[in-house]
C-alpha cells in the first residue's frame, strides 16, 4: 500500500528536515506551518524579586498548493515582565509587577544577540539564563531552499503588501503636498 503525500506535505517535510539539529521547530497550521525559534525562555532572580523574559520568533508559511507559491509573514514576540518589593515604600514593603509584551508582523531583517547573567529560579545559583545569537535570514533560508528545490516560488504575504501600499500612498501625499507647497510658493512669487 502506497500513501501519496501532496506537495504541501513535501515541503513541510523538507523544511523539517532542514530544521534537524537546529533550535527551530516546524509546527503544521491548517494552511501551511510555523518556523518557531524560542530565543529567550528564562526566568531569573534579580536583587530585589523575580523577573523573566520570553522571546519568540515564528516565521508564518503560508502556501498555496494549486499555484506552488507560498509567502513568509515574520512573527516576533518578546515579553518582559517583573515582580519585586518596591524600595520606595518605606518601611511597609508593597509588591509591584509590570509586564511588557512586544510584537512586530511582517517581514523583517534582524541580527541581535544577547547573554545575561543572574540567579537561576531553581537552583538559586548564578547562572547563564539568556544566550543566543539570532540571525532571521538563518530561518528565511530553511524554508527558501527546499522550496525551490521542490519547485515552489515565493510571493509576499498580507502584511508585506499592506505595508507597500501604505508607502506608496504615504509616498504619493508626500509628493502631492510637496507641489501644492511649491504651487502656492510660485503664486506668491507672482
Amino acid at each position: 500500500m502506497t500513501t501519496s503525500t501532496s506537495g504541501a506535505d513535501d515541503l513541510r517535510a523538507a523544511v523539517a528536515e532542514q530544521t534537524a539539529g537546529t533550535p527551530y521547530s516546524v509546527v503544521p497550521t491548517p494552511d501551511g506551518f510555523d518556523l518557531r525559534i524560542d530565543l529567550a525562555d528564562a526566568r531569573w532572580y534579580g536583587l530585589l524579586g523575580t523577573a523573566g523574559r520570553r522571546k519568540v520568533v515564528q516565521h508564518r508559511v503560508r502556501l498555496d498548493e494549486s499555484a506552488r507559491r507560498y509567502s513568509i509573514t515574520d512573527d516576533h514576540y518578546d515579553v518582559h515582565w517583573t515582580a519585586a518589593a518596591d524600595p520606595a515604600a518605606g518601611q511597609v514593603p508593597r509588591l509591584v509587577a509590570s509586564a511588557e509584551v512586544t510584537r512586530f508582523q511582517g517581514r523583517v531583517r534582524e541580527v541581535s544577540f544577547e547573554r545575561t547573567l543572574g540567579v537561576d529560579a531553581q537552583t538559586a545559583r548564578p547562572a547563564v539564563v539568556v544566550d543566543y545569537v539570532f540571525d532571521s535570514a538563518q530561518g528565511h533560508r530553511l524554508v527558501r531552499e527546499p522550496a525551490q528545490r521542490l519547485g515552489w516560488r515565493e510571493r509576499m504575504g498580507d502584511a508585506q503588501r499592506m505595508g507597500m501600499v501604505a508607502g506608496i500612498a504615504g509616498g504619493g501625499v508626500a509628493a502631492l503636498v510637496g507641489v501644492t507647497i511649491a504651487v502656492v510658493a510660485a503664486l506668491r512669487l507672482l
